[in-house]
C-alpha cells in the first residue's frame, strides 16, 4: 500500500495542489523547459551553428528526438553534438507535459475513476513494468511515454528516467550509426571513382 501512496502523492504534487500552488509548479516546469532550450542551443553555438540548432530544436520539438537525430545529420553535425542537441530539445516538453497530465488528471473526476481501474494493473507491475518504456520510447516516442506512465499511474521519476535513457540510447545509435554509414558511402563513393 506503501507504493500506492507515494504514485497518488507524486500525481498530487504535480498537479499542483498540496505545498506547491498552480503557479509555482507552472513556473518550474516553464523553467525547466527554457533551461533545456538554452542547454540545446548552447550546443549548437559551441558547435558553430546557431541556426542550424535553431532549426534541430524545431525538428526535435516537433517530430521526437529520433527524426531529429537523422535531421542532425543532413545539417551537417557532428554525430556527438546532433545528437545531444536533439535529446535535450526533446526533453523541452516533458516538463510541461508532466504538468499537464498531473492537472488533467486533477481536474477530470469522470477521469480519476477509470484510471482507478488501471491502478490495480499500475500497483503489480508499476515497479518494474516501467522499465518497458526504456525499449518503447524509440518506437512511441518519449511524449507518448510520458502519456502512458501518467495513465498507469507509474513513478513520475522511474518513468522519466527510463524514458530519458530510451531517448539518450535510441539517438545517440541514429547518429553514430547514420554517421557511419555516411561515412561508408562516401568511402565506397570515391574509391569507385
Amino acid at each position: 500500500m506503501e507504493d500506492a501512496d507515494n504514485v497518488h502523492s507524486g500525481v498530487h504534487r504535480a498537479s499542483g495542489h498540496g505545498p506547491g500552488n498552480f503557479r509555482q509548479v507552472l513556473g518550474l516546469s516553464v523553467l525547466l523547459g527554457l533551461v533545456f532550450f538554452v542547454a540545446a542551443w548552447w550546443v549548437g553555438i559551441a558547435d558553430g551553428a546557431p541556426m542550424r540548432a535553431l532549426s534541430l530544436i524545431g525538428v526535435s520539438i516537433v517530430l521526437e528526438a529520433q527524426p531529429a537525430a537523422v535531421a542532425s545529420l543532413a545539417l551537417g553535425f557532428h554525430p556527438i553534438p546532433g545528437a545531444v542537441i536533439s535529446i535535450l530539445a526533446n526533453l523541452i516538453l516533458i516538463p510541461l507535459m508532466v504538468f499537464g497530465y498531473a492537472q488533467i488528471i486533477a481536474r477530470w473526476h469522470w477521469l480519476q475513476k477509470r484510471l482507478d481501474k488501471a491502478n490495480k494493473w499500475a500497483m503489480k507491475y508499476g515497479r518494474y513494468g516501467v522499465w518497458v518504456l526504456l525499449p518503447l520510447t524509440p518506437l512511441i516516442g518519449a511524449y507518448m511515454c510520458i502519456a502512458f506512465a501518467h495513465i498507469l499511474r507509474w513513478s513520475i521519476g522511474r518513468s522519466l528516467v527510463s524514458t530519458t535513457l530510451g531517448v539518450m540510447w535510441s539517438t545517440f545509435l541514429i547518429t553514430l550509426g547514420g554517421h557511419w554509414v555516411l561515412q561508408a558511402f562516401t568511402w565506397w563513393t570515391h574509391w569507385k571513382i
